[in-house]
C-alpha cells in the first residue's frame, strides 16, 4: 500500500531516522531525507542502494532558517507529490539548566521545534498535490504533560512539548485538506539492527522498547484508508534510568 509513494525524512543519516528511511524504501517509496553530515548521507543512500530501493539525500541543519529553504527547494523542484513528510530529527540535550551554554540551549529549540515547523510550511506545497498526504511527528515521552523520568533538558523538554502543541493544532487545520497529522510519543527506544527480530520472550518493563516496534505502529497509521485518521500514538515503556534502577 505504500509502494509508489514518496517521502521526506528530516535526520535520516543515522539512528533512527536512517533505520526509517531503509524501511521505507524496502517498502517501494520514493525516500528523500536531510543529514547535517555528507558522509551520512552517503551511508544512508548506499544501504538504500544496496537493496535495489531509491534515495536521495540533502544537507539540512534543522537550526539554521536558510539552510530549511536550501533543502525544501531541492526536495519541491520535482513535480512528484509528497505523500509522507516525518519529522524525526531533533538535537539531543541532557542533564541540567544550568549545565549547557546558550547556544546547545538555543540549538535544541531550534532544531526540534522551530526547524520542524519551518519545513512543514515550505513542504505544504508538494503535500497539497498528493491525494493522499500524512504528516508523522515523532515528539517522544517528553513531549506528554507532567512526565519527568528522563535525563533530558528541560530545553529539550520544551521543544517536545511545542512540538506536541505545533502538531495537535496543524492536525485540526490541515484535516480539511484531508492531510492527516499523526504525533508519536515514545519512550527511549533501542535499535537492534535494520532486520533484527523484537524479542518476544521479556515481560513488560524489562527492556526497552525496539525501534521495530515504532516503524511498525508508523506502517500500520500510514497504511489505514482516509476514513480512519490516527492522531496521537502514545507508548508503554520503561526508560533507561528505570532499567538502571531495576539492575
Amino acid at each position: 500500500m505504500l509502494r509508489g509513494k514518496r517521502a521526506v525524512i528530516t535526520g535520516g543519516g543515522g539512528g533512527f531516522g536512517q533505520a526509517l528511511c531503509v524501511w521505507l524504501a524496502r517498502e517501494g517509496v520514493e525516500v528523500d531525507f536531510s543529514a547535517r553530515r555528507a558522509v551520512d548521507i552517503q551511508k544512508t543512500c548506499s544501504l538504500i542502494a544496496a537493496e535495489g530501493g531509491e534515495a536521495k539525500g540533502y544537507l539540512c541543519d534543522l537550526a539554521l532558517p536558510e539552510s530549511i529553504s536550501k533543502f525544501s527547494s531541492q526536495v519541491l523542484h520535482s513535480d512528484r507529490p509528497i505523500d509522507i513528510l516525518i519529522l524525526n530529527a531533533a538535537q539531543w540535550l541532557s542533564g541540567a539548566i544550568d549545565e549547557h551554554s546558550s547556544t546547545e540551549i538555543f540549538n535544541t529549540v531550534s532544531s526540534g521545534l522551530t526547524g520542524s515547523i519551518l519545513l512543514t510550511q515550505a513542504m505544504l506545497p508538494g503535500l497539497r498535490r498528493s491525494d493522499s498526504a500524512d504528516i508523522i511527528a515523532i515528539i517522544s515521552a517528553c513531549g506528554i504533560p507532567n512526565f519527568t523520568d528522563s535525563i533530558a533538558h528541560p530545553a529539550f523538554f520544551a521543544s517536545k512539548h511545542g512540538l506536541s502543541g505545533f502538531t495537535t493544532k496543524l492536525s485540526e487545520h490541515l484535516s480539511k485538506e484531508n492531510i492527516r497529522v499523526t504525533g508519536l510519543y515514545p519512550p527511549d527506544f533501542e535499535l537492534t539492527g535494520l532486520d533484527a527480530h523484537v524479542d518476544n520472550q521479556s515481560r513488560m518493563g524489562e527492556r526497552l522498547m525496539n525501534g521495530w516496534s515504532i516503524w511498525e505502529t508508523i506502517r500500520f497509521v500510514l497504511t489505514q484508508p482516509r476514513s480512519c485518521h490516527i492522531s496521537t500514538v502514545y507508548f508503554q515503556g520503561p526508560t533507561r534510568e528505570d532499567l538502571a534502577h531495576q539492575a
